[in-house]
């Protein structure tokens, strides 16, 4: 069996799996990768600062929803070159983190609270007292 087949195999196996597991995580039939995705870029713009993983994870997310879409519908051929085993391992670590809420949208959650809470600096008062 070609190599390039095996990767694409277990990739799109646990990509299925992986969008299985979001999708119960937001209650929702289908799509859980794109909830996901939909998720991180409605919080706020501020946790780029907090959550250095924050805008790599975006990016991962989709890039393998493009490759996951292009092998269900055809475009691409199982038989083609379309990524590495690294992906299938980058799904598995994901995977650990949200069962541990080590996520980056589970931080989120924890941090929303306290990051928010921070106390004005002083020129932020300043800038109260005259406006």
């Amino acid at each position: 069996m070609n190599t390039n087949r095996i990767v694409n195999e277990n990739f799109y196996d646990e990509y299925q799996y992986f969008d299985s597991v979001l999708a119960k995580r937001f209650k929702i039939e289908e799509n859980g990768v794109v909830r996901y995705i939909k998720e991180m870029k409605n919080a706020v713009i501020d946790v780029r600062d907090v959550l250095p993983e924050w805008d790599p994870t975006i990016a991962r997310l989709q890039k393998m929803k493009v490759r996951y879409d292009s092998l269900d519908n055809a475009e691409s051929s199982f038989d083609d070159f379309q990524g590495k085993d690294e992906d299938v391992v980058w799904i598995k670590v994901f995977l650990t983190k949200l069962e541990s809420h080590a996520d980056p949208l589970s931080k989120y959650s924890k941090l929303e609270f306290t990051y928010k809470k921070r106390k004005k600096s002083f020129f932020q008062k300043l800038k109260a007292l005259f406006s």
